[in-house]
């Protein structure tokens, strides 16, 4: 190989390394705690909407009731792996072992779905029409991420 070919070659693996790290890093998006992620999303929403100081207070306030509304889930996570292993590893497992599982989490999720239908509603209330239409060019290109199927 010429030396043109290995350094291009080691500048690309240089960036692709690069890339690897920094998008995998601890902080990203997928790795951070929920109150992270929720704390990047809005920041990501204010400057994509261009919310005024009043309504990314309001959206903070609808963050902050969200997070600590889901907290006793959240904190169920590392039992719920506890319960999912043990059903894997046991030396039987039914239909029945598994749907009681399923039926006790859609439970407490199904508990929360009026107070999730008020919050949308609340944060649908305070975005004006222009931001409705670009949260919804947002929703289209979020759809359509993977092109269409």
């Amino acid at each position: 190989m010429s030396k043109k070919t290995i350094s291009l070659a080691a500048i690309s693996l240089l960036v692709i390394s690069g890339l690897l790290i920094a998008g995998c890093g601890p902080r990203r998006f997928f790795c951070a705690t929920p109150e992270e992620r929720a704390a990047m999303i809005v920041k990501k929403m204010t400057r994509d909407l261009d919310l005024t100081k009043e309504q990314v207070e309001k959206v903070n306030r609808i963050k902050d009731e969200i997070l600590a509304k889901t907290k006793p889930i959240r904190d169920e996570r590392e039992s719920v792996h506890q319960q999912v292993r043990a059903l894997i590893t046991g030396a039987a497992l039914d239909r029945n072992m598994v749907n009681r599982f399923i039926s006790g989490r859609e439970d407490k999720i199904r508990a929360l779905k009026p107070f999730f239908v008020d919050k949308i509603v609340e944060f649908h209330a305070l975005l004006t029409p222009e931001q409705r239409v670009r949260v919804a060019e947002k929703m289209d290109k979020f759809h359509n991420w993977c092109g269409k199927k």
